[in-house]
């Protein structure tokens, strides 16, 4: 017989490839990036970088595909971060984020953002969709944030982001964490809170199903 899990009160989003789609972002600008040493950006090292701190992800990239005696993480990412200021502008946001957000918002659940981004690019990232993405009053910006030590896939991140909550919960068990990257999953189940990964779909085709199986799950069960 199985225990039943604890009941959901909070729900905390990831932003990156979650709500709007900027995943492909850092993938082209990685690959002009890696291109310039004759190396390749894969997703194996997309995966590794995601959920990560900004200079964090960059740092393990370069160590990864053995150029960190080239370039440094910081030569590095004053060009990587003028290409990717020039996307953000036109991602689109992912399909049924904003409906479920705005459920969500109509039901009265607590909502927070937790994301590796800093708060310049966060910013960049949600112009195009601050009449929805505004509804979650809560944004966690760990690229920056200097109560955060470590980013996903340490539980560090989530668990300041329950702090914040004006109610917080009884227990980490009964926030509901929606994750799209293998590290925040790792983070979510170390800081003890229940997780739904939603798969970005460069890694998993079926990642666009789940979402609207996914909505149709919450628009009609307990939320």
């Amino acid at each position: 017989m199985t225990s039943e899990k604890p009941s959901v009160t909070h729900v905390i989003f990831d932003f990156d490839g979650l709500l709007v789609d900027t995943e492909p972002s850092y993938t082209l600008a990685n690959q002009a990036m890696l291109n310039k040493f004759g190396k390749e950006f894969t997703m194996e090292l997309k995966g590794g970088m995601m959920g990560r701190k900004n200079m964090e992800a960059i740092a393990w990239l370069l160590n990864e595909v053995g150029i960190a005696d080239r370039v440094t993480p910081e030569e590095y990412a004053i060009e990587y971060d003028a290409l990717l200021a020039k996307m953000f502008r036109t991602c689109h946001s992912m399909p049924g984020a904003e409906r479920l957000v705005r459920h969500f918002a109509r039901k009265g659940v607590p909502m927070a953002i937790c994301t590796g981004s800093c708060s310049r690019t966060f910013a960049q990232k949600a112009e195009k969709h601050r009449d929805w993405i505004d509804l979650i009053p809560i944004h966690v910006l760990s690229g920056d944030d200097e109560s955060i030590k470590r980013g996903k896939p340490f539980p560090d991140p989530f668990l300041e982001t329950m702090k914040r909550f004006p109610n917080p919960p009884n227990s980490p068990s009964h926030v509901l964490v929606f994750e799209d990257a293998p590290n925040g999953v790792k983070a979510a189940q170390a800081a003890g809170m229940q997780c739904v990964m939603v798969p970005d779909l460069a890694f998993h085709k079926e990642a666009a199903l789940l979402w609207s199986v996914l909505i149709v799950f919450l628009l009609f069960g307990r939320f």
